[in-house]
Parts: structure tokens; sequence; C-alpha cells
């Protein structure tokens, strides 16, 4: 099966469990395949940082086209992931780059948190967290 076309992964998604649409759609944002990110996404999505802001992506299309702009700018993702726990609608997922990021998200024990909220198969909110327990907190409530 082929999961790294919007198609492809389009009927897959089904089929997977989170951490597997975690890992997939890693390897498509690193890769710059944004068709791929595309279809994972809610068109509602929203990617939110660590502080909540103006800087905030609001809609699929925004994420999409940060992201597009920020590997424009050599921004390009980099790294392992470190953790993923399912926590039912919620996902934390654990990033540890193979750099140190000079964007100031901040780092615990050298690794990035984000809390991904699924709707039905697909994300709906990428949320970023200063630490671990924020991140379980967050996905907690």
């Amino acid at each position: 099966m082929d999961t790294w076309s919007a198609g492809g992964l389009s009927a897959t998604l089904l089929l997977m469990t989170h951490e597997e649409l975690v890992r997939v759609m890693w390897e498509a944002w690193s890769q710059g395949d944004f068709e791929a990110l595309e279809t994972a996404l809610t068109p509602e999505a929203q990617w939110r940082a660590v502080e909540d802001g103006p800087w905030n992506c609001r809609s699929r299309t925004q994420i999409l086209q940060t992201m597009r702009e920020n590997r424009a700018l050599g921004r390009v993702p980099s790294g392992e992931i470190a953790e993923i726990t399912d926590l039912g609608e919620r996902t934390l997922v654990g990033f540890r780059p193979d750099r140190q990021p000079m964007d100031g998200w901040p780092l615990d024990n050298g690794v990035r948190y984000m809390v991904l909220t699924f709707h039905g198969d697909l994300v709906g909110e990428m949320k970023g967290c200063a630490s671990r327990q924020v991140a379980l907190d967050y996905a907690s409530a």
C-alpha cells in the first residue's frame, strides 16, 4: 500500500493506530510531503504554540503554509520521535531534535512535547507543551 501519496494515505487512515499515523505524519513532514500531511489533518485543524498568540495556525491551510514557509527558510524538522503515548482522543508526542532549536521552543531533558487531538481518524489540533508534565495535564483536561 502506498502511504506516501495523498490518495494512499487517505485510503489507509482508517487502518492506522494513532501511533502509526504520528509516524507517517512525521515522515511526511520531514520529507516535505505536504499532500500527505493535508490528508491527515481536519480542514479546521489548529496548530497551537507553547504560548498561545497570533502565531497560532487556525486552519489546515494555514498549518501547511507555515510548514512550507519554515521549510523554505531551512527549518526542516530533523531528529527522532522519543515517545508516543496514546491517551484515547489525545496522543502525547515527544520529539528529540538532533540539534539545538533556534526558535526558543522549550526542551524537557532534550525533548519537545506536543499533544495531538484526534477528531475521528484525523488530527484536529496540535498543541505545543513546555514539558512532558504540561503535555500530560493538557491531554487529560
